[in-house]
């Protein structure tokens, strides 16, 4: 049950920093961040399963848009996709989640985007290796960030 806990908490956490937050992965062809998602102030909601985990709104700068083309990934990990394509309103990645201790998780996640909302299923291998699902729903609720989150950043 604990190492269900932990996946789960994982899954939330590295779906919870898709866009904001993650570090570089794999270096992936340079796209501007008008031919992906647009910055502004998002919603998250997260699922594992069929249960809703939680759900957030985020300011997204453009350098944080710009990332998006990159994958999925948080400071917790090393990320390296094999595969990672975003483009032309499509995602999939395929690749491997190292954490800290030098242990290793597949992942693989794919998804639509557009400038205003995309949705991305992720499925990873625990270290003990139980499969793992979940999604990640976001929508762009307006162009400009309330003036607390813009200066928070």
């Amino acid at each position: 049950m604990r190492s269900t806990a932990l996946a789960a908490s994982a899954l939330a956490l590295c779906a919870g920093v898709a866009i904001a937050g993650f570090s570089l992965a794999q270096p992936a062809a340079r796209a501007s961040a008008h031919s992906t998602i647009l910055p502004g102030q998002w919603e998250y909601d997260y699922k594992i399963g069929m249960i809703p985990v939680s759900n957030e709104t985020k300011c997204l700068k453009p350098a944080d848009t710009e990332q998006f083309s990159r994958g999925i990934c948080t400071k917790r990990y090393r990320c390296e996709y094999t595969t990672n394509v975003v483009r032309d309103g499509k995602i999939q990645l395929k690749g491997t989640w190292t954490d800290k201790k030098e242990r290793v998780s597949p992942v693989t996640a794919d998804g639509a985007y557009s400038p205003e909302a995309f949705k991305m299923n992720i499925h990873i291998k625990t270290i003990s290796g139980m499969p793992l699902a979940g999604s990640l729903t976001a929508k762009r609720l307006s162009a400009e960030c309330p003036p607390e989150e813009t200066a928070a950043k």
